[in-house]
C-alpha cells in the first residue's frame, strides 16, 4: 500500500517541509565548516604560525624577509624575489649553504651537514625553518670545506 492513501494532504505537507529542512541543514553543514549534529557551528582551531625577521647578508647587499616558522627560508626568499643559490632543494648537498650569525633555525630535514658544521653555524637554507629572528650570511658553500 502507498502511504499517501492514508495520509492527509496537511500531513504530507508537514513531512515534505521536515525532509526539506533536514536536507538544507545537511547541505549547509557540508559547505560551512565544522558543525555539530544539530547544525550549530563549533569552534575550529586556527593554528597560530609565528613569523620571524630573517636578515640575509648576500654578496650584493643585506636583504630582509618576514618568514613563517613553517616555511623554508629559501622558499620565502624566492617568493620575495631574492635570488639565492640552490641545487637539490632537499638538504642533501651544499649549494644553498649559509652561515647563521645570530638567532636560531630548525634544519632537522637536512642530511648533508655534520654536527660540527651545524655547531659552527652552517645552514642549508633550502630545508631551514626560522625558529627566531635570525641573520644568515648566504653563499657560504666554499667556506664549508
Amino acid at each position: 500500500h502507498d502511504f499517501r492513501e492514508h495520509a492527509s494532504p496537511r500531513a504530507l505537507s508537514v513531512m515534505l517541509r521536515q525532509m526539506l529542512l533536514v536536507a538544507f541543514v545537511a547541505y549547509a553543514s557540508a559547505f560551512s565548516g565544522a558543525s555539530s549534529a544539530f547544525g550549530r557551528r563549533t569552534a575550529v582551531a586556527t593554528p597560530t604560525v609565528n613569523m620571524y625577521a630573517v636578515t640575509l647578508i648576500t654578496p650584493s647587499g643585506t636583504l630582509k624577509v618576514d618568514c613563517a616558522e613553517d616555511m623554508y627560508i629559501l622558499d620565502k626568499a624566492e617568493a620575495d624575489g631574492i635570488d639565492l643559490p640552490y641545487s637539490c632543494r632537499a638538504g642533501a648537498c651544499s649549494t644553498c649553504c649559509g652561515k647563521v650569525t645570530s638567532g636560531k633555525v630548525d634544519q632537522s630535514d637536512q642530511s648533508f651537514l655534520d654536527d660540527g658544521q651545524m655547531d659552527s653555524g652552517f645552514v642549508l637554507t633550502c630545508v631551514a625553518y626560522p625558529s627566531s629572528d635570525c641573520t644568515i650570511e648566504t653563499h657560504k658553500e666554499e667556506d664549508l670545506f
